[in-house]
């Protein structure tokens, strides 16, 4: 219809007309013209004709400086992969076709002869034929996906890898969201203006205005000063290489595969450079670099607004290796002389928003079984990562962490005269300067914030709030009896305010507008508050909400985690749901490893806050796993369902609830968990000694009040669970035999 009525003349629908605009339609759906983009041929490079140059050029200059590496890399890229102008097709082959590439085409030359021959002749025996070579074509290609996509799923390593994989059978292919109301490409431009203008902004209002900061002084480091850092090895650096993950940046003159295959001949000259950085205290300036890809924030967003994405910065993989030999030691440092504050989770060992949660939660459900009401709040930053001030940062590395000479002069160095560079589907803006801020996907820059703002816990305590922190994620808590519910209103509000003035000396924005409070309380209370509250704070109105997400977690205003497990099982039926759909392309084994990595990882988050919770809303997680077994097996719907788990070896949900708790526990008492936890566990003493009091590694187990909050916390069920152990568990020698005679002893028998 469109093609008739783009004409002027007046159509018959006759014979010769009906094809003419067949052939019209045809021609409006050819593909678009080819897209030339500047690209390498890798694929071609000799590895082994491409490492002998290396060494050659490597003998010849023993002695080379970061820039001088740089630059001898990119030279020998060019000689043998040199950037060239290349056509990109619109349409790219199947990546499952070069395995069977001959064979399939021989199929089809003998499924379209067959049909020839039937359609001429119209012949039954023809008909058979054609249809058995039809057969054989969609075998192939059948066998082939299944081949490939089985190998692709078991041989990934990460989550992004089977995302990746599964769209790719899905056929959604990925995009990234972008303004369409801005040519592409003044978009890198734009973008770049954005980010600078926003931190520059932020910046400018803190610095306008004078905020009386608390009265509660930075704590002064007492210990052994860190001045100088430790040569590395060879063997060392070897190590962080291998077990980094293989990652190329626009900014590595060497294809990240590239450098691994060589990496013998390079390690002594990288060696070098981290050592040469080490000790003169000088970040190399070819390390300074990043690009940064904006990221929507959430896909629920508007893509249109500049503001819903953030920087994510891009570095150069060598640079990411010198920053993790920093981190080892500034890690042990922290360690050594116990800086790390003991509420802050955020890229410790042993420390997860699990362990985090769990403390919160526990701390909950005491006040609950008091009949006490808490008011829980969170704290949201603006652009956290992005305005962190450089001379505070290194003078509170020096006062409050020890940190001086060649090592401080090291940050200093690591953190001045950075730039970034905005890329857009390879459009890129120009360079721009930091002035501020730690790169965001860096290695030290999530580190460097928590000690940035480790004395936000000293103000938060003189309040007498308890406080927790994940990186930027902040949870304050105070519970007390519902005829003082104005009081710890008022404590809250006035501690929040203190919170907000030391920011705003440290030149960090709190947004009131993102931050959350959520009044924590039983049923029966619930009934005598007049809900909503609202907190003023500086001027913008806090209403406490109905529920909140905390770290991956929804919490409710009873703790009765109903909204959780809803949406765990919504999102895990989805995630099934797609499964399901592309089932026939995957072996078993592939299809238990998407299972695991897209349903079994969202059942297992955070379930040991849900131990002691009602029956029912374990079964509904149960009912979850069942589909996923199910599914996995083939198995019908009616059929009983213990010796499906029985056979892929799963534990049901109840038990891998108390599995989360068991190993947390061991770890725990062990001293190799989180000490907020350890020390919510006591070992039993009795009174006096008797025969049965032999066993000197049981937990004493606390009182409670209430079924319904006191058999929840995790130091009840933790300790009932730990003391139903056999002896010879709870004196496992390690984690790893502890974990697997754990699960021997939870496993159900058949």
């Amino acid at each position: 219809d469109d093609v008739l009525q783009s004409t002027d003349a007046d159509y018959t629908l006759d014979q010769s007309d009906h094809y003419c605009v067949v052939s019209q339609l045809r021609l409006s759906c050819l593909p678009r013209p080819p897209v030339y983009v500047e690209a390498r041929k890798l694929s071609t490079v000799d590895l082994t004709i491409f490492k002998a140059d290396l060494q050659a050029k490597l003998l010849a200059s023993p002695q080379l400086s970061a820039d001088q590496l740089h630059l001898l890399l990119q030279d020998l890229l060019d000689q043998h992969a040199p950037a060239s102008r290349h056509k990109v097709s619109n349409r790219s082959p199947s990546p499952w076709f070069s395995s069977v590439g001959t064979q399939l085409l021989e199929a089809k030359r003998e499924r379209r002869r067959a049909e020839r021959q039937w359609i001429k002749s119209g012949l039954l025996v023809h008909k058979q034929i054609f249809r058995s070579a039809n057969k054989l074509v969609n075998n192939i290609v059948h066998q082939a996906k299944i081949s490939f996509y089985s190998t692709k799923i078991l041989a990934s390593n990460t989550s992004r890898q089977l995302f990746s994989i599964t769209n790719s059978l899905l056929g959604k292919v990925k995009s990234s969201p972008l303004p369409s109301s801005i040519p592409l490409s003044e978009l890198p431009q734009r973008f770049s203006d954005f980010f600078h203008s926003k931190v520059t902004s932020i910046r400018r209002n803190l610095d306008s205005t004078t905020v009386t900061p608390p009265s509660v002084p930075d704590q002064p480091f007492c210990g052994t000063v860190w001045g100088a850092f430790q040569s590395v090895s060879e063997d060392e650096v070897k190590k962080i290489l291998t077990q980094s993950t293989i990652k190329t940046c626009e900014l590595d003159p060497l294809p990240t595969s590239f450098l691994t295959h060589c990496l013998d001949d390079l390690l002594p000259h990288l060696t070098s450079i981290i050592n040469d950085s080490l000790h003169s205290g000088l970040f190399p300036s070819a390390f300074k670099s990043a690009i940064v890809k904006p990221l929507l924030k959430k896909t629920t967003l508007n893509p249109e607004i500049l503001k819903n994405y953030r920087p994510v910065s891009n570095l150069s993989f060598l640079s990411k290796i010198l920053e993790k030999v920093v981190l080892r030691q500034l890690s042990n440092h922290l360690l050594t002389n116990n800086l790390f504050y003991s509420h802050q989770s955020a890229y410790r060992a042993g420390h997860s928003t699990e362990t985090a949660l769990l403390k919160i939660v526990n701390d909950l459900l005491s006040a609950l079984d008091e009949d006490k009401v808490s008011l829980l709040s969170l704290l949201d930053l603006s652009a956290a990562f992005d305005t962190i001030d450089h001379s505070i940062l290194l003078s509170r590395l020096s006062y409050s962490f020890g940190i001086s000479d060649t090592v401080l002069a090291w940050f200093t160095s690591y953190l001045t005269d950075r730039t970034q560079t905005i890329s857009v589907n390879g459009s890129k803006s120009l360079p721009a300067p930091l002035h501020y801020g730690v790169p965001q996907g860096s290695v030290l820059g999530p580190i460097l914030f928590v000690l940035y703002t480790q004395p936000l816990s000293k103000i938060i305590q003189h309040h007498s709030l308890y406080h927790h922190s994940f990186s930027d994620d902040n949870q304050l808590y105070i519970s007390a009896n519902l005829a003082q519910l104005q009081e710890i209103i008022r404590t809250s509000q006035s501690c929040i305010s203190d919170v907000q003035a030391w920011m705003h000396n440290n030149k960090l924005q709190l947004n009131p507008d993102k931050t959350e409070m959520i009044l924590i309380t039983s049923k029966h209370n619930q009934k005598s508050l007049s809900l909503p509250f609202s907190v003023d704070l500086n001027g913008t109105s806090i209403h406490l909400s109905s529920s909140v997400r905390n770290l991956g977690v929804t919490l409710d205003q009873n703790l009765s985690f109903q909204q959780h497990v809803s949406r765990t099982c919504q999102i895990c039926y989805f995630e099934l749901r797609r499964i399901n759909s592309i089932r026939h392309y995957l072996s078993q084994d592939a299809l238990k490893t998407l299972i695991s990595a897209f349903v079994l990882s969202r059942i297992d988050y955070c379930n040991s806050l849900l131990a002691g919770c009602p029956k029912q809303l374990i079964h509904k997680l149960q009912k979850v796993q069942n589909n996923a077994a199910r599914l996995i097996c083939r198995t019908p719907k009616f059929d009983h369902i213990s010796p499906v788990l029985h056979t892929l070896h799963w534990l049901p949900v109840e038990q891998r609830i108390e599995y989360k708790l068991l190993l947390l526990a061991f770890k725990s008492v062990n001293n190799d968990g989180p000490s907020y936890l350890s020390d919510l566990l006591k070992f039993y003493i009795p009174s006096r000694q008797l025969r049965s009091s032999s066993d000197t590694r049981l937990l004493r187990i606390p009182s409670f009040r209430l079924k319904s909050f006191g058999q929840r916390k995790f130091s009840y069920q933790a300790s009932v669970l730990w003391n139903s152990l056999p002896i010879s568990l709870r004196h496992s020698n390690s984690t790893l035999a502890f974990k697997s005679a754990l699960k021997t002893h939870l496993f159900p028998s058949q």
